[in-house]
């Protein structure tokens, strides 16, 4: 690396910062004060990020923020404050999903009841679902939805959305064509994908151009009683990258994906970037992995 810097600057793009900024700021409006709060990280115990969670807590205590990590059924509401690792706190990073949150401690939690009575300050708050759920995409692409937008706002949505339905029997548009959803879908697999509305790391997905005919129409069947989207598919870009294995410098060709973090919805700091040789591009489910993000310039 050494030598490769004598000629190349090499640059991170830290995500801390501007999620430190994010969480300071909801703390702010809600509580309407500038002191310090002690945040805690509630996520189950047992997940892979939780190396994350530590690192977060590392830069937390660095700039003189209390933090905790901490599973979210060992949180008590008690005279009107959350207690979290024997003291009260001010602020929840949640980590944990919120549907899974409901599932494993119900509507009637403490973590959840002290949201409601606003013992805490939660980021991201339960409102945040909405956006998690896949069909938010087909809400955006559906031709039916385009009165909403102005000229545009359409524009973005074409270019950065592909071409989204959520699947039930029903006529709709394809490439301005008028089509009867569910046998267009039964006939075109390998153009498309389909993923259940709410679900995540892969969990569901069925990439059309991967499996049989018969497969497809189960999975469609499956759709059809469930919620789920279908969605167009789109070329991933593939980029050789070199691996170390058995000893010795390979080189793959590799689809890459970068996700940007968006802070408060107004800048982007930093990258969740994976790399895949698998069709389904996703590290949960085993396609891929993550790596660090770098601006690579010359000197």
């Amino acid at each position: 690396m050494r030598i490769f810097a004598r000629d190349w600057e090499v640059s991170p793009i830290p995500a801390r910062h501007g999620v430190t900024g994010a969480l300071l700021d909801a703390w702010r409006e809600f509580s309407g004060t500038r002191q310090a709060p002690r945040i805690a990280i509630l996520d189950w115990l047992d997940v892979p990020t939780r190396r994350e969670f530590e690192l977060f807590q590392e830069h937390f205590r660095s700039i003189g923020i209390e933090c905790v990590i901490e599973d979210p059924r060992q949180c008590e509401l008690r005279n009107g404050k959350l207690m979290v690792a024997g003291k009260p706190a001010d602020l929840i990073y949640k980590r944990v999903l919120i549907s899974e949150l409901i599932a494993q401690c119900g509507i009637e939690s403490d973590v959840v009841r002290a949201v409601r009575e606003r013992a805490v300050c939660m980021v991201n708050p339960f409102r945040c679902k909405i956006l998690h759920k896949k069909a938010s995409l087909a809400v955006l692409s559906d031709e039916s939805n385009a009165s909403l937008f102005d000229a545009e706002e359409l524009e973005a949505i074409h270019r950065c959305i592909p071409w989204t339905r959520v699947v039930r029997e029903r006529r709709s548009t394809y490439d301005g064509k008028s089509i009867d959803l569910v046998p267009y879908v039964l006939e075109h697999r390998e153009q498309l994908v389909l993923k259940p509305n709410d679900e995540y790391g892969g969990t569901g997905i069925v990439l059309g151009w991967t499996v049989d005919d018969s497969t497809w129409r189960d999975a469609v069947r499956h759709a059809l009683s469930e919620p789920y989207i279908v969605q167009q598919k789109v070329r991933i870009p593939k980029e050789p990258y070199p691996s170390w294995e058995n000893g010795g410098l390979s080189v793959y060709d590799r689809m890459l994906d970068t996700a940007p973090f968006v802070t408060n919805g107004d800048y982007i700091e930093g990258f969740l970037s994976r790399l895949s040789t698998a069709d389904l591009l996703n590290v949960t489910a085993g396609g891929g992995s993550t790596v660090p993000t770098y601006v690579v310039e010359r000197r």
